[in-house]
C-alpha cells in the first residue's frame, strides 16, 4: 500500500478492494410453516425464487429447516441456505440471533443473567457450529441496546433494518433508532455491518400493515461464485449493502476515499450522506455518484443513500486509522 499524503492507514473492513463478479440479492431471515410463517418452505422459496432473489436463508424458529430437497434445479441462479433463528426471552425481552449456513448442529444457547450473556451465548453457539451470526430486531419491544451489544465478541452482523410494523428502526419519541445505535457502537470501535430483511412469515392473502410479508428489505452482496460459503464469508466480511428499493451498481473503496454509482429509476431524485464519528454527516451529496475523499481523522466512514420515493440503501463502514 503506498504512503498517503496524511499518513493515513486504512483498515478496509467493509469492502474489498477487488471488485467481486457480481452482486446477488437475498433475504437472511424468513421463516415457514415449520415454525411461525404460514406457508410450507418449497412454496417460500417459490416467492423469492419468482422475484428474481439468488438466495434466500430460512431461518425457522430454533430448527434447521432441511433445504436440501427443496432446490432441486442446481442450473438455476437461486441458492437456498439453511439457518436458524435461536430464540430465547427474558421476562418481556426478546433476544434473538441468526446462525446462517451451520455447517454442524447448533447447540443450545443459555439463557444468561443480562441480555448481553444472553446474546454472547447464542453468537458463541451459532460460531460453534460453523455459521455466521447476525443479531435480529434489537428494538422490537426494546430489547437490545447500545450497551448489551459493545463487548460482544464475534458478531459483525445486525439487523439495521428489520421491515416490520414492530421493529422500531427509525428515532422517535426521544428514543435512538437502528441507525443511531449503529453509530455509538462504531464510534465505540465495534466492526459492525448492517443488514435489511424481510423477517417474513406471512405470505398468504393480502399484504397488510401488521403482516411480516416479503420482499421489503433485502442485502445485495458482492461474489464471485453463487454458493452459500461465498455468501456467508462476503457478508461476515461486509462486502455487501442494505436496502428497500435503491440500487447500486458499484461500491468502491480505495486509499482516497469512498464511492458509490446509483442506478437511476425513472424520475426519483437521490441523497447520499457520508456519515462518521457520532452519526455525524461528513459530506452530503446529490449525483449518481457520490463520492467522499477521506481526510484521515473521521474513524470510520460508511454511506447512506435515500430516494424520493421513500427507499434507503446503507454501505457498510470503512474503519480509518492514522
Amino acid at each position: 500500500m503506498k504512503k498517503a499524503s496524511l499518513a493515513v492507514l486504512l483498515v478496509f473492513s467493509a469492502v474489498c478492494l477487488a471488485p467481486a463478479a457480481r452482486w446477488v440479492k437475498g433475504n437472511t431471515h424468513t421463516h415457514t410453516r415449520n415454525s411461525d410463517g404460514n406457508e410450507m418452505p418449497r412454496r417460500v422459496m417459490r416467492w423469492y425464487l419468482d422475484h428474481n432473489y439468488q438466495f434466500l436463508v430460512i431461518s425457522d424458529h430454533d430448527l434447521v429447516t432441511d433445504v436440501t430437497y427443496l432446490d432441486s434445479d442446481k442450473n438455476d441462479d437461486f441458492i437456498l441456505i439453511s439457518g436458524l433463528e435461536i430464540t430465547r426471552s427474558m421476562d418481556k425481552l426478546r433476544v434473538h440471533v441468526n446462525a446462517l449456513n451451520p455447517k454442524r448442529p447448533v447447540a443450545e444457547a443459555v439463557v444468561g443473567k443480562t441480555v448481553a450473556e444472553t446474546l454472547q451465548n447464542a453468537v458463541d453457539a451459532a460460531r460453534a457450529a460453523g455459521a455466521v451470526p447476525h443479531v435480529n430486531h434489537p428494538h422490537w419491544r426494546w430489547s437490545i441496546t447500545a450497551d448489551d451489544m459493545k463487548d460482544l465478541r464475534g458478531l459483525r452482523l445486525f439487523e439495521l433494518l428489520n421491515v416490520n410494523r414492530d421493529s422500531n428502526n427509525f428515532a422517535a419519541g426521544g428514543r435512538p433508532g437502528t441507525e443511531e445505535l449503529w453509530d455509538a457502537l462504531l464510534t465505540k470501535g465495534m466492526v459492525l455491518y448492517g443488514i435489511a430483511s424481510d423477517d417474513t412469515h406471512d405470505y398468504l392473502g393480502d399484504f397488510l400493515p401488521d403482516l411480516s410479508y416479503p420482499g421489503k428489505g433485502w442485502v445485495m452482496v458482492r461474489v464471485n461464485e453463487l454458493t452459500p460459503d461465498a455468501v456467508c464469508t462476503a457478508l461476515d466480511q461486509g462486502d455487501f449493502y442494505a436496502s428497500t428499493g435503491v440500487e447500486l451498481t458499484e461500491v468502491q473503496v480505495t486509499e482516497k476515499g469512498y464511492a458509490l454509482t446509483i442506478k437511476p429509476l425513472r424520475d426519483t431524485a437521490y441523497t447520499t450522506r457520508f456519515i462518521g464519528r457520532n452519526g455525524v454527516v461528513l459530506k452530503e451529496e446529490y449525483s449518481l455518484t457520490p463520492s467522499y475523499p477521506f481526510r484521515g481523522d473521521e474513524l470510520y466512514v460508511r454511506a447512506k443513500v435515500f430516494a424520493s420515493n421513500g427507499e434507503l440503501a446503507f454501505c457498510q463502514p470503512v474503519f480509518i486509522k492514522k
